[in-house]
């Protein structure tokens, strides 16, 4: 199957597997080309060889090398030929759902939540507990008992693909410390828990991590550059480029939620300060609106920024209530740009808050890393 797919961007791969350049390693190239070709597959569903090459860049026989040894590593499936109107029946390659499995854990002050996700996104189970007397040590615990579980219920094809396991944590969580030491001691002690357990392990902010589901599952695929708001115990997020999130997994790095807003009061206050929580009150709607806003005009001061997308897990009427006020404010921002951007609600709300966490070993195993980087440090 052939001719330009509409809608698409050419994607260029590395240099072909087969090179024979003096110095060229084959194997990280081979790497670099199976991560794109799942990408892309991943994006847009199921693709022929001959579509993989033509938005991949690669040559066609290195496309194929590349899809055959997907397959032969279960990751992709081949489904039955397709006819078109002229030429060859194509096979259509997409995602095999059991190809690999992540652990997500979410733990913020009310419950440790955590999903198990196969590669397709789909959730294979789910747990919660309260997050009652909550510290490293009994978050520590409570995770190594369930990876143990699920290696348990898993038969041993499935054993073998469970992969990796992303840990998302709210906002000041397990310390109101929020440098970058803090940090530091708690991704350690969790990176600890990944060796004993025999499984990578991959920390990050609640925002970070519902950002990085935003990116595969949600609307990430349509719109490479975005500013990403998420609004919870507080406000975080930051600005999303060509698919790459540029803000901080942790809280000492850059992050939304540090610009300086209005507050209704004498001096700015930090807009991650902000978070409505438990307040549905239309002053603190309406305040947390209009610091949204502010911070949006900000940031479209230093490069362009014509979508936003807000999500977090708020109750559905409440999240309703802060989109309305925040498109009227956005709608009264000074500059010629401001008719230009749009406020649209994330989807990520509406599934588990433990899928995003699910998704960071995902992205760091299986896509491009010049198309998808998490923001470094703390």
């Amino acid at each position: 199957m052939t001719g330009h797919i509409p809608g698409t961007t050419v994607l260029r791969g590395a240099q072909s597997a087969d090179s024979t350049r003096p110095g060229t390693n084959h194997v990280a190239l081979r790497a670099v080309n199976e991560r794109l070709v799942l990408s892309l597959i991943r994006t847009h569903g199921s693709l022929s060889k001959a579509q993989l090459a033509e938005l991949s860049g690669l040559a066609a026989q290195t496309a194929s090398v590349i899809s055959r040894s997907l397959i032969d590593a279960g990751l992709l499936l081949a489904g039955s030929p397709v006819r078109g109107k002229v030429g060859q029946p194509y096979v259509p390659l997409s995602l095999n759902p059991t190809g690999a499995s992540f652990l997500g854990v979410h733990v913020d002050a009310r419950e440790i939540r955590t999903a198990h996700v196969n590669f397709v996104g789909e959730v294979i189970s789910e747990t919660s507990a309260p997050a009652e007397r909550l510290d490293l040590d009994h978050l520590v615990k409570h995770v190594h008992a369930r990876a143990s579980r699920i290696r348990e219920e898993c038969d041993p094809d499935q054993r073998a693909r469970f992969q990796a396991i992303g840990i998302s944590l709210a906002s000041g969580i397990l310390s109101g410390d929020r440098s970058s030491a803090a940090w530091n001691e708690i991704e350690q002690a969790l990176q600890k828990l990944g060796s004993t357990l025999d499984l990578p392990v991959t920390v990050s902010s609640d925002a970070l991590a519902a950002c990085s589901a935003e990116l595969i599952y949600g609307l990430g695929p349509t719109v490479p550059d975005f500013l990403y708001v998420f609004l919870d115990d507080a406000v975080g997020g930051g600005l999303v480029q060509d698919r790459r999130i540029r803000f901080s997994r942790g809280d000492a790095g850059p992050n939304l939620g540090k610009l300086l807003v209005p507050s209704g009061k004498a001096r700015p206050t930090p807009l991650r300060n902000l978070a409505i929580g438990d307040d549905g009150t239309a002053n603190a709607i309406g305040l947390l609106a209009e610091g949204i806003a502010y911070a949006i005009a900000n940031c479209a001061a230093l490069m362009p920024c014509q979508t936003v997308i807000v999500d977090g897990p708020l109750p559905a009427h409440k999240l309703r209530l802060v989109m309305a006020k925040l498109r009227s404010a956005i709608a009264q921002l000074d500059g010629p740009d401001a008719a230009h951007i749009a406020a649209r609600e994330g989807s990520m709300a509406r599934k588990s808050i433990a899928m995003g966490a699910a998704c960071l070993p995902l992205l760091d195993r299986y896509y491009p890393d010049d198309q998808f980087s998490h923001a470094a440090g703390g």
